[in-house]
């Protein structure tokens, strides 16, 4: 018998024990933010389609698991929960960076997560309440302005130190948040006086208002360059006084280009991890999801789970002494 045809014999036969293994099961979305904020929105539409297009249709459900910028959780996938695709989670953007500045809370390589695909990359900015007393980065170099933020070695933390230390801002962050909803609502309250890091579609769609009556000003954007579609303020890059700054600040702005990725663990068979990225790559497609997420206002904007593999490599790559300068530049 050819190998050829050997190779085809194969197919349904692993098709059949992918969907006698996943039949009758419970698939675990692990989400490293409380309940409550975005981060959990997407965990849940997820949660409501992708069963549907793993063999087996498995019953998938939500779990949080908050703590250190959900290092907690990352650390949980990596190295507790069974490595055999029924535990997947939604880690923090920021995870890569952290890793290639060592700054990672947990004991984790982000490079050895089996990455299933990115919902989407949602632009973030940085902004402030109208009592602040600020309206521009220019205006916060000359006042004190307190930032919601939820702990280190995440962007919303990382962000703002570093736009302190290349900009010159006075930025002061206050640390232990567990959402943004939880950062909104500090801020409404007076408690802070803005967000290191906020939704652009928060502002465009549930907060809409807050931009048309001045209620809110927004400062920076985090991404590599300006989204024509955002608001007229910097990209990160933009605030560099060298290269070598410029880059610093590419590698923050990166980690809005992993947006909202899915993993599972490192140890988890090649092909159920190609189950899991079929399943997320047809689910991505299903005209069901999409209104779904657009209609809770989630961004949409698919890379599948092979080229996010790659892109986390990439990233993982920085110049190790490089990688020195900037670690003391986001410390806190």
């Amino acid at each position: 018998m050819s190998a050829a045809l050997l190779v085809l014999l194969s197919i349904p036969a692993r098709a059949q024990t992918e969907e006698a293994f996943f039949r009758g099961r419970t698939v675990h979305v692990i989400i490293g933010f409380a309940a409550g904020g975005g981060f959990n929105t997407y965990g849940q539409v997820l949660a409501a389609h992708m069963g549907q297009y793993i063999p087996g249709k498995p019953t998938l459900i939500v779990e949080n698991m908050p703590g250190a910028g959900t290092a907690k959780a990352g650390q949980y996938i990596y190295a507790v929960a069974p490595q055999d695709g029924t535990v997947i989670g939604l880690l923090h953007q920021g995870l890569v960076a952290n890793q290639v500045l060592g700054l990672q809370a947990g004991e984790f390589d982000v490079t050895k997560f089996n990455w299933l695909g990115r919902v989407g990359t949602r632009l973030s900015v940085g902004l402030v309440w109208h009592t602040a007393g600020v309206r521009t980065l220019e205006e916060a170099r000359q006042k004190e302005v307190l930032l919601g933020a939820t702990a280190q070695a995440t962007t919303s933390v990382m962000v703002p130190t570093a736009i302190n230390r290349l900009y010159g801002t006075r930025f002061k962050i206050v640390e232990g948040y567990q959402s943004s909803a939880e950062m909104y609502l500090a801020m409404e309250r007076g408690e802070t006086q803005g967000l290191g890091i906020a939704g652009w579609l928060d502002l465009t769609g549930a907060r809409a208002d807050w931009v048309r009556d001045g209620k809110v000003f927004v400062l920076y954007q985090i991404a590599s360059a300006r989204h024509a579609d955002g608001p007229p303020v910097p990209a990160l890059p933009e605030l560099a006084k060298s290269e070598d700054d410029r880059r610093i600040l590419m590698l923050l702005a990166s980690t809005e280009d992993m947006g909202r990725s899915f993993v599972t663990g490192p140890a988890v068979p090649k092909p159920r991890v190609a189950t899991l990225r079929a399943a997320f790559g047809k689910m991505m497609q299903d005209p069901d999801f999409i209104a779904d997420a657009k209609a809770k206002q989630l961004d949409v904007d698919f890379l599948a789970g092979e080229a996010l593999q790659k892109l986390v490599e990439s990233v993982g790559a920085f110049p190790p002494a490089l990688a020195a300068r900037a670690k003391e530049i986001v410390k806190p």
